[in-house]
């Protein structure tokens, strides 16, 4: 009887190693499954990153080309959604070099005058501003 109680023992005991090994097995596995998708994150959080600094960069070059082309640091911010302060710091830090090569993409620019033409006022003796007139007017005419 005590061999048998002793059998049962050791069989028990070997069952019980062998969950005991398997369970090892299985943290192992999902310890290198861990590790397996920490890695893929990083990766993945490295390309995502690199997107949005591409992305960010080419953001901040719209927004200083838009304000170069508008001349107004306002309107460029309202209609980029960003604040005025930011577009004046964009313009303070962003190649010029690129923003040139950015607007010589988008097409020709004309420039904008300061204050548009005056128009012209008729007066007795001709337009405003016609020297002939002004001449006749000072003889007399």
């Amino acid at each position: 009887m005590a061999s048998r109680t002793g059998n049962d023992a050791v069989r028990a005991l070997r069952a019980r190693q062998e969950v005991e090994r398997r369970a090892v097995r299985a943290v192992e596995q999902s310890a290198s499954a861990l590790a397996d998708a920490a890695e893929r994150r990083r990766e993945l959080l490295a390309k995502v990153d690199g997107e949005m600094r591409d992305a960010t960069a080419a953001h901040e070059l719209s927004v200083v080309v838009l304000a170069t082309i508008l001349r107004d640091d306002g309107l460029a911010a309202e209609l980029a959604g960003v604040d005025v302060s930011r577009v004046r710091a964009l313009r303070r830090t962003v190649d010029g070099k690129a923003v040139r090569e950015r607007i010589t993409q988008l097409g020709s620019v004309v420039p904008r005058r300061g204050r548009p033409p005056a128009p012209e006022v008729v007066s007795r003796g001709g337009v405003m501003g016609d020297v002939g007139s002004a001449a006749g007017l000072a003889d007399g005419g």
